[in-house]
């Protein structure tokens, strides 16, 4: 990187300040829901920048100033644009350490935190990215159940059912809140099976039977739970108000 000027905020590392290697990258934050029969639903958070560090030396006669001028953007927390090459992020300055040898060389460390970076979309122009996941991860959670989500997938591939206001927006989310009547209603009916107390004095027979159907009411619950969460979501995203 020796070859290559490195900026962030006003100052323009030079010489022996560029880095020979700059750290970056991170991870996609992921909410993994593990489903019964051995399906798993990844919800999909967004990006999570780590922290971005590198190293130089400043040196020369310039050395002391442009060491203040760090620790001052240090103290200030502003959020300022770091590039180098062709990447660029938003960043505040979060740790600036320097070892002063002498006023010519001063060796430093810097690690930013992330605050924004070109090329990431924002929350507000993303409503259809966001709803079409959770649409996705509702589908994924309902298959194989009784639930179905046909009449909120018929509102929400109508035009502007994403534009708060519009006819097409209020009947999605009317569709929303019909779509969530059911499946409260399904989270009744198999919670009062799950909950019901066991019969006593019964065979064998009968004893495992009602086990069985336990079971499977406990996993037909978790799924319309499951699906409650992304269809609440969705018609939270669609008028900004709690459904």
């Amino acid at each position: 990187m020796r070859e290559s000027p490195i900026q962030i905020g006003s100052i323009s590392l030079q010489g022996f300040e560029i880095p020979q290697s700059v750290r970056f990258g991170g991870r996609h934050r992921l909410a993994v829901h593990n489903l019964s029969g051995g399906r798993r639903v990844l919800e999909r958070l967004g990006p999570d920048d780590g922290e971005i560090a590198f190293q130089g030396i400043f040196s020369g006669r310039n050395a002391e100033a442009r060491v203040r001028a760090f620790d001052d953007l240090r103290l200030s927390g502003e959020i300022v644009w770091l590039t180098w090459e062709t990447f660029k992020r938003r960043v505040v300055l979060k740790s600036f350490v320097a070892e002063y040898h002498s006023p010519w060389w001063i060796p430093y460390k810097v690690s930013c935190v992330v605050a924004y970076q070109s090329g990431v979309a924002s929350g507000n122009s993303t409503v259809t990215a966001l709803i079409s996941s959770d649409l996705g991860n509702a589908l994924a959670a309902i298959a194989g159940s009784a639930v179905a989500l046909t009449l909120v997938q018929s509102a929400l591939s109508s035009t502007n059912a994403m534009t708060t206001g519009t006819t097409n927006n209020v009947q999605a989310v009317a569709a929303v809140g019909t779509t969530l009547d059911v499946i409260n209603g399904q989270i009744g009916q198999q919670s009062a099976v799950v909950t019901a107390p066991l019969e006593p004095n019964v065979g064998s027979a009968s004893l495992c039977h009602n086990l069985t159907s336990m079971v499977s009411s406990a996993g037909l619950l978790a799924t319309a739970v499951n699906a409650k969460s992304y269809i609440g979501r969705i018609g939270r995203t669609l008028n900004g108000a709690r459904i």
